[in-house]
Parts: C-alpha cells; sequence; structure tokens
C-alpha cells in the first residue's frame, strides 16, 4: 500500500526530534571531539540528544551497533517523529543543515551511500510512519540470517541494511555531503571516520584493530563468566542488552506521544512481536 504523502514540514523540536549516537567499547574517549559536534548540532536545532556510553565494554562486542536498530525503533514507538543515528566516529561539521532540508513526500528513510557504493548505516534519518517500523522491526526479526554476498559488509548490521533497502520505495538517498566516507576535498555536512579511505593513517588503523580485538575478548569473558551461557541467552543478548540501555537512558522511550505509556514502555521483545 503507498504511503500518503507528509504533511507540510513544520520546524522540528526536542519534543519530537532525537539525534543519538552509540559509544562503547572505547569509543567513548577515542571520539568525544566528534559526539561533541553531535550534541552542538543537536542544540543549535533545538532537537534531543542523546549518546549510549555504558557499559563501557558491552557484553555485545563489536556487534553493539545493532543497538542503533533496537533503539530507533523503541524511539519510534515511544513517539518521537524524527530519529537521526550517528556513527560515533562521524563529525557533524557547523554547516549540517536540520533535518527537514532533505525531507520529501512518500519517504521516510534517508541514507547516503559509502564508498562500497551501497547504503551505510553510520549516518540514519527516519520520519516516524508504519512503515519505518516495519523496516525496523524486519530487520531485527531477521538479524540471524545470513545475506546475499553482495549486500555482506563482514560484520554488523550494515550487512542486513543493505539487504532489506533493496526495492524500497519508502527509503530516500541522500547526497554524500550528509554521511561522507570517502573525500578529504568534499565540504561536507558530516564526515564519516570509518573502516575507509578518511581511515588511511596507520596508528588510526592499528588504534581501531587494537579496540576491536579488545572488544572482542571482553565481551567473550563476560559471557564465559556469566551464570546464564545457555545458546538462547546469546541469541536473545540483543534484546537483553537493549533493556539494560533503556534502563540507563530512559530518554528513548519516556515521550509517549503517539501511543498510551503502557504500550511505549512494554519490554521491546514482546513489541516485536506484534
Amino acid at each position: 500500500m503507498m504511503e500518503a504523502p507528509f504533511q507540510a514540514e513544520a520546524k522540528t523540536s526536542r519534543h519530537t526530534t532525537l539525534v543519538f549516537s552509540i559509544a562503547l567499547n572505547g569509543y567513548q574517549w577515542r571520539y568525544f571531539k566528534h559526539l561533541a559536534s553531535h550534541r552542538a548540532y543537536a542544540e543549535r536545532h533545538d532537537y534531543h540528544y542523546e549518546v549510549v556510553t555504558k557499559p563501557f565494554y558491552s557484553p555485545m562486542g563489536i556487534e553493539c551497533c545493532w543497538l542503533k536498530l533496537t533503539l530507533m525503533y523503541t524511539a519510534l514507538r515511544a513517539g518521537y517523529q524524527q530519529v537521526m543515528f550517528v556513527d560515533a566516529d562521524a563529525y557533524i561539521n557547523d554547516n549540517c543543515p536540520p533535518l527537514n532540508t532533505v525531507f520529501v513526500p512518500a519517504k521516510s528513510i534517508y541514507m547516503a551511500k559509502g564508498y562500497s557504493h551501497r547504503f551505510n548505516s553510520g549516518v540514519m534519518i527516519i520520519r516516524n510512519c508504519p512503515q519505518a517500523r516495519s523496516w525496523l522491526k524486519r530487520i531485527i526479526t531477521h538479524r540471524h540470517e545470513k545475506v546475499e554476498p553482495q549486500y555482506d559488509v563482514g560484520w554488523g548490521e550494515n550487512s542486513h541494511v543493505i539487504s532489506h533497502s533493496e526495492g524500497c520505495r519508502f527509503i530516500k538517498e541522500i547526497p554524500q555531503e550528509w554521511n561522507n566516507t570517502s573525500s578529504y576535498y568534499l565540504t561536507d555536512f558530516i564526515r564519516h571516520h570509518n573502516y575507509g579511505p578518511l581511515r588511511s593513517g596507520s596508528i588510526e588503523r592499528a588504534t581501531h584493530y587494537l579496540m576491536f580485538v579488545l572488544a572482542n575478548k571482553i565481551a567473550r569473558l563476560q559471557r564465559l563468566f556469566t551464570k546464564q551461557r545457555k545458546k538462547s541467552r546469546r541469541d536473545d543478548l540483543l534484546l537483553e542488552q537493549t533493556q539494560k540501555t533503556l534502563h540507563n537512558f530512559p530518554n528513548f522511550c519516556h515521550r509517549a506521544i503517539n501511543e498510551s505509556p503502557q504500550t511505549a514502555n512494554s519490554p521491546l521483545n514482546s513489541r516485536l512481536a506484534k
């Protein structure tokens, strides 16, 4: 069913718009300047801002990036009308315009393509509508399934984001300026220092390799010494960590604008089952 065109965009505010990032496993200290740029951007445009910084090391290891999808889903269910996720290693420049400059009718998900010419989930902008929420729910539900080789990036949620974006008419590709992963010379809005051309220094690559290895080793040790060591627990780790994050950062779900508080605050795994 075709989505109805959006209404003319009014000025968004902190009551309806969320900007957030996830900075775990050492990213809290490594990218503190980048995180400060996220907060400054949100304050300039009167958006609400959250950054997930604990636990310092996640039992999910580098797969903690999946939290961006469950937290976005929760925030939309709670009533935020626009949600923007920005990776911790992405720097938002002072010239970055407000979100409503990219919005067009009948489109609810906005992403730019990275240096691999596929969608990069390091910057995601989502407008609240049933299609967008269903899209997030579908990716989370099918997270254990393998994706086709042409969509695979090796780890994390980005492979599934690419795969589930195929053929979606409600997804709009936005200019590279919104998520620049490849050009030093582009006058960009957001410069993303992910594992690509913009992270070319040997020291920088070595630092990130050590951070990745350490995060995964600590995650294995945490799971090893946890009392519940059943396979089912590992399968439920994303939902478990999402609930703990929501406990530590309740602003993701406390603004129940479109739904009753009972629905907005119900356990995530039961909401996904609906």
